[in-house]
């Protein structure tokens, strides 16, 4: 405990009859929307806090792993209200050694980085406690971290009080003393530079966060999103109390509807004014519905965003370029997972921009509601993030080719909310996929008769063409082509399908079975007549005695009948073949003489009547 004490000293600069109080205990801070109180008693002080007495800073030494889920408030015992710290961080870790003064060294905590050591000054003015009012009594240290799966722990907190409390710094990117919010109106930018607006919010997309984080696999592709708000005011929505099952009006208690769906409710956009030195609010209703999420427990913002894979065209415009495949709109808690200098890069204006941070954005940091409830919302130059292993997130990649697109991701597809800028609301990131279906490639084997045949990945479905060199053509996956003669033929395989075509031509030497037109002449082997329809008269001339066998095959080589003449004297022969009771269809056939030192062969057809 002194090694804590003495560190949180070290953050107090000097002060005359200043006074610090603290809190050495602390305790844990659940998660999911709980709001956790740490107290620390004040007594001695003077009875009114004024400029020239007053608080003059607050130290925190807290841990958590994801700083933007958390609103850090402090509670006078009048009750007066001051929101230290709103979701600011990012995904940053911890507030270590942090303190709030309205003098903040290290700047406002809206542009802070995790884990905020040193002095800032705090979302709003700490010199609202400095009214009159009095500081003896029990503060309050309030935590509420408002989103599910990380928890953290405060370890001490301290307020101090002194004379002549600091006054509030001047921003420049601010435009006024201290942070623009509800409490001080006249740090608040209008986009046309006069005091007198709306303070739309710009919903924006990340191309980096995508780029970062997506995987690939046959058939689909998961994707990370982030929405980043780089606007002038608050992207804040709440429930209507408005809500009905399929087209039936229920009392928004409903908690579910007879087909086994949740209950829907109509949204209501807050949308902040300024004018001089007030700024006001008005609620308009909007298009946008919300719905309960059983798997995450909580309340989503419907078609909040929608991913596609796309072919990029001459038109910047990525929202006009053909869709390759769709993936479902998405719905979003919105909510402040992180902020534009934490997350470096994911803020821009429009997809090719340059990158904006927190400084960049006048109004950084404006925002009063942001959680998973019927209240949501997105501050200035703040932004949600949903991670790729969230259900939805994904885009169906079933029957796309292999190549280059682009991921083309839209926030608030349909324009169901008030923005300052409607046209750079989405992001495309470049992709070349690896794992679907290949393009088509033309390869191909053949034996050395007239049976060709090729090879292609299977279980895809494609036409093929092929040329033959001898005026023959198919369009068989694996076909059979007789040639009549023997020789060099140039055969061309085109094979085309979804993903392309592709061609390859083979030079092939076909040599038919067991055709040798010489050897055939020196025996006189001859068939006459040939076309044969019924049967014909088979010739040939034996030098020497021998043994002698006739065979015919098909031209795929198969033996389809023998005859064995036995031994024979050297001489003239002829035998009539009836090759209808052979029951030969139309085709072409090989017949071969076979002796005990020769094979000859002669090509027949059948032309059956």
């Amino acid at each position: 405990m002194k090694k804590q004490l003495l560190t949180l000293i070290m953050c107090i600069p000097f002060l005359v009859k200043s006074q610090t109080f603290t809190n050495s205990t602390g305790g844990a801070v659940p998660d999911n929307n709980t709001q956790v109180c740490f107290p620390v008693t004040v007594s001695g002080l003077p009875t009114s806090m004024d400029t020239t007495f007053g608080i003059i800073q607050v130290c925190i030494n807290l841990n958590h792993t994801y700083d933007s889920d958390l609103k850090i408030r402090l509670t006078s015992p009048s009750g007066t209200i001051i929101l230290l710290a709103n979701n600011n961080g990012g995904s940053g870790d911890n507030f270590s050694n942090t303190c709030f003064a309205a003098n903040g060294a290290n700047g406002s905590i809206n542009t802070g980085a995790a884990p905020f050591l040193g002095t800032f000054s705090p979302f709003q003015t700490i010199n609202g406690f400095n009214n009159s009012q009095n500081p003896n009594g029990v503060w309050n240290l309030c935590v509420t971290d408002e989103v599910p799966a990380d928890a953290g722990t405060l370890f001490s907190f301290s307020v101090t009080f002194g004379a002549n409390p600091p006054r509030d710094t001047t921003f420049t990117s601010g435009g006024g003393t201290g942070p623009c919010g509800l409490s001080n109106p006249i740090a608040c930018h209008c986009p046309d530079g006069t005091t007198n607006c709306d303070l739309l919010p710009d919903m924006t997309a990340s191309a980096v966060i995508i780029q970062a984080q997506h995987t690939e696999t046959p058939g689909l592709l998961t994707l990370s999103n982030a929405t980043p708000n780089i606007g002038w005011g608050p992207m804040e929505i709440h429930g209507s109390n408005s809500c009905w099952c399929d087209t039936v009006t229920v009392p928004c208690s409903t908690s579910i509807c007879p087909d086994g769906s949740y209950p829907r409710q109509k949204l209501k956009q807050t949308i902040y004014h300024r004018n001089g030195s007030t700024i006001t609010s008005y609620d308009t209703l909007t298009n946008g519905e919300m719905s309960y999420h059983p798997s995450h427990g909580h309340i989503h913002v419907d078609n909040w965003a929608e991913f596609t894979l796309r072919t990029p065209t001459s038109n910047p415009d990525a929202t006009t370029w053909p869709i390759v495949s769709t993936g479902s709109k998405i719905s979003f808690c919105l909510i402040n997972l992180g902020d534009c200098t934490s997350d470096y890069g994911y803020c821009r204006n429009g997809n090719y921009g340059t990158t904006i941070t927190q400084a960049d954005i006048p109004n950084s940091g404006f925002g009063m509601v942001s959680g998973c409830g019927t209240d949501q919302g997105i501050y200035v130059g703040n932004l949600d993030i949903y991670s790729e292993g969230l259900a939805g997130m994904s885009i169906d990649l079933t029957g796309v080719c292999n190549g280059s697109y682009y991921i083309v991701s839209i926030t608030d597809p349909d324009n169901n909310f008030l923005e300052s800028d409607e046209t750079n609301n989405w992001a495309a990131t470049p992709i070349t996929l690896t794992h679907q279906i290949p393009p088509p490639v033309a390869s191909f084997t053949y034996t050395g008769g007239p049976n060709v045949q090729f090879y292609n990945p299977p279980s895809v479905v494609y036409t093929y063409q092929w040329y033959f060199g001898d005026g023959g053509n198919s369009t068989n996956q694996n076909p059979q082509h007789l040639y009549t003669a023997n020789g060099v033929y140039n055969v061309t395989l085109i094979v085309s399908g979804n993903c392309g075509s592709d061609t390859t031509t083979q030079i092939i030497s076909v040599t038919t079975v067991g055709l040798d037109e010489s050897v055939a002449a020196t025996l006189g082997y001859s068939v006459y007549p040939n076309p044969i329809s019924e049967s014909t008269t088979v010739s040939y001339f034996l030098p020497e005695k021998t043994d002698v066998i006739f065979e015919l095959y098909n031209t795929v080589g198969q033996k389809i009948y023998s005859l064995k003449k036995g031994t024979q004297d050297s001489g003239h022969y002829e035998f009539n073949l009836n090759t209808k009771d052979l029951n030969l269809q139309n085709g072409v056939y090989i017949l071969q003489l076979k002796t005990e030192t020769k094979t000859a062969a002669v090509r027949i057809a059948q032309l059956n009547k």
